[in-house]
């Protein structure tokens, strides 16, 4: 008996963390490291907990975003998602309560970006409410999201109000709300089954892609922006440009391709993978050398 509860402990906690969508959590390293590195913050104790904490946050309300989806088919972050059960439910509360409960000790300002994070994709996801049911809804708060990632780790080395801070904050919002609909193009189907009037329902696939194009240039435009004022030299900002510029190449790649919901999966993997993943180790790696030579 002990070892079948086991099993299904394991079974369901295993389920748990393939709904997190760990592919996908990489945009949450990202948009950190981001605001850390603008806001020249040490690595420190103190930024490792606030990581953890946002990480445990985040997760925990896409777990959560999950159960209520009730997706059966491929999204993004993951291909095969695992059956839909209660432990889902539970297990996303436990995360998202994590995750608030450490960020109490970091601060006020990054315990209230914490809060309004939660609270806002609570509402976002709950059946009784739904926000994500009005398309434009969705996108707004997706950025909203994306803005407070970046505050949150700002308001460990800066004041909010900071010129870069502001134009970083505006970098995640353009560059969420691009990742945001990028995933949408493949499940069109899915939600017009579900009553999702997302904007690749309401405006079809190759204006989403198109708008999902522009964001990212407009954050790109913004971070190379903040960089520059971070810095005052150019390395970072061409870099930066680089990064931007090839994400929006994929996009016009993508959108010259035919319709195929497979394919199209398959491409919103790939920019995934770019945009989040690499971006996100090379960041880390960006942070990690100007923490090296004392520029952070």
């Amino acid at each position: 008996m002990l070892v079948e509860r086991m099993d299904t402990f394991g079974t369901e906690v295993r389920r748990v963390f393939v709904h997190a969508r760990w592919p996908v959590q990489s945009y949450v390293i990202l948009g950190f490291l981001f605001g850390a590195i603008v806001t020249k913050t040490p690595v420190s104790l103190q930024m490792v907990v606030a990581t953890i904490a946002w990480l445990l946050l985040v997760a925990g309300l896409t777990v959560f975003n999950s159960y209520y989806d009730k997706d059966d088919v491929e999204v993004g972050g993951m291909k095969s998602p695992p059956k839909i059960t209660a432990s889902l439910l539970y297990g996303s509360l436990t995360m998202i309560a994590a995750g608030l409960g450490l960020s109490i000790f970091i601060g006020l300002p990054f315990f209230i970006c914490a809060f309004l994070t939660g609270f806002i994709y609570f509402f976002y996801s709950y059946e009784g409410t739904r926000w994500k049911s009005n398309g434009y809804a969705a996108v707004s708060i997706n950025a909203i999201v994306g803005a407070l990632t970046v505050l949150a780790a700002a308001s460990l080395g800066s004041s909010l109000l900071a010129p870069v801070v502001i134009c970083s904050a505006i970098t995640a919002a353009f560059f969420k709300a691009s990742v945001y609909t990028m995933m949408q193009v493949h499940q069109i189907e899915e939600d017009k089954k579900r009553g999702d009037p997302s904007m690749a329902v309401m405006h079809g696939r190759e204006v989403t892609l198109r708008f999902s194009q522009i964001t990212m240039l407009l954050g790109g435009v913004f971070a190379i922006v903040a960089v520059y004022l971070m810095l005052g030299e150019m390395v970072l900002p061409v870099l930066t440009a680089i990064y931007f510029l090839v994400g929006a190449a994929l996009f016009e790649v993508w959108i010259r391709q035919p319709a195929d919901s497979s394919r199209d999966a398959e491409r919103m993997q790939r920019m995934i993978y770019f945009t989040g993943y690499a971006g996100s180790v090379t960041f880390l790696l960006i942070y990690l050398w100007l923490n090296f030579q004392g520029v952070i």
